[in-house]
């Protein structure tokens, strides 16, 4: 399923009524349907699904810690 306004995956589903429902990805979505998406009313893809069980996995990975770099011993100034 494709945006109504390019060719990205929808994410979102704007039902206006039980037969006629519009398609938008993130960049798309109109500004009217912000608070909509924010509060988890608004119908989500299959695809945004999958993306999002993606995200998640990653960001559940540990990151692997850095290394630290020992500091070299400052050499006394020679006044």
């Amino acid at each position: 399923m494709k945006c109504a306004n390019c060719d990205r995956d929808a994410f979102y589903v704007y039902q206006i009524t039980k037969q006629v429902d519009v398609l938008y990805c993130g960049k798309h979505l109109p500004n009217f349907l912000e608070p909509r998406r924010k509060a988890g009313l608004l119908k989500t893809t299959e695809q945004f699904k999958t993306e999002e069980e993606s995200a998640i996995e990653i960001l559940s990975t540990p990151a692997p810690k850095p290394k630290r770099k020992k500091k070299a011993a400052e050499e006394p100034s020679q006044e």
